[in-house]
């Protein structure tokens, strides 16, 4: 195997474990996040798992995932362009791998973040990679619901720079998608009360 095949080759255990833990961990559930008197919430869905790995495929991202979920995915099913360099691939593969510590763990919201190309007006951080939010709007541009989706993630120390400031997450709650309300607490400041605003959202059991 040549050295550029093994790199290929390298990228492509990386992407089959991302989306084995992205399947695990993200797709499927919902997370209500909450700082303050405000809240939003997020869902994963399968199809946004391609855009976060860096690479360019002639695959629909549908089937990207599906292949990458089950092993599948060979290295003839996607490349590297200048808008889709293997540098960057190399990089923010390991940060995809993690991922979930965006939900489970104290993490900062951003407020516009601005990039080259776009401003996220949500963006969720750890201070070591970046997951830039866009609401969940259909074609036409029209809103489906009030959730937001994963867009970019970006791997930089610079993402609280360029935002209107952060504030520091106070609560994270967990459902699976099929439910109607949130039953599960990952994340939970102690010395911060639940807002009334999401009492309604969050089932009795907690």
């Amino acid at each position: 195997m040549s050295k550029k095949s093994e790199k290929k080759n390298n990228i492509r255990k990386e992407i089959i474990d991302a989306a084995k833990i992205y399947s695990a961990n993200l797709a499927g559930k919902d997370f209500l996040y909450v700082y303050g008197s405000e809240y939003f919430e997020v869902s994963f869905p399968v199809t946004h798992f391609l855009h976060l790995t860096g690479v360019k495929t002639d695959l629909n991202a549908k089937d990207f995932y599906k292949n990458a979920k089950n092993g599948k995915l060979s290295d003839k099913q996607f490349f590297f362009d200048k808008r889709h360099p293997f540098a960057n691939a190399k990089r923010k593969l390991p940060c995809l791998k993690k991922l979930p510590e965006l939900t489970d763990s104290v993490v900062c919201i951003l407020k516009d973040m601005t990039t080259l190309s776009i401003t996220y007006k949500l963006s969720i951080t750890n201070l070591e990679f970046t997951l830039g939010l866009t609401e969940n709007i259909d074609r036409k541009g029209n809103k489906v619901n009030e959730f937001y989706l994963p867009m970019s993630l970006r791997v930089e120390d610079s993402s609280v720079e360029k935002s209107n400031g952060g504030d520091i997450v106070d609560f994270i709650f967990c459902k699976d998608a099929s439910l109607e309300k949130y039953n599960k607490i990952l994340v939970s400041d102690n010395n911060k009360t639940i807002p009334e605003s999401v009492k309604e959202m969050i089932s009795d059991i907690l």
